[in-house]
């Protein structure tokens, strides 16, 4: 195959020189900064433990305390092995 006149769109291709933005003589340049904020509810020790709470509520809706209770003692141990092809399929699911 035989491609012609093709110069005509080669300039869209062509790189171009940065040019760092112009700021006025005598006047600081300003910075581009993020920002958090965080209520003062976030930070209590209460916040955090009803965090907590939740999330073992949720984990604990889903598994007996026997369960819980064998995983652990197999994360402890060394023992608890999962295949990366599992934990794949599962993020993916």
């Amino acid at each position: 195959m035989e491609i012609k006149k093709y110069g005509s769109v080669m300039p869209a291709y062509a790189k171009t020189a940065y040019e760092p933005p112009k700021t006025k003589r005598g006047k600081a340049s300003v910075k581009n900064t993020d920002k958090a904020e965080f209520s003062s509810a976030s930070k209590s020790e209460g916040a955090v433990a009803g965090a907590k709470a939740s999330v073992r509520k949720a984990v604990e809706s889903f598994a007996s305390p026997e369960t819980i209770a064998a995983l652990k003692s197999m994360i402890a141990d060394g023992s608890y092995d999962i295949s990366a092809e599992d934990v794949a399929s599962a993020i993916l699911d």
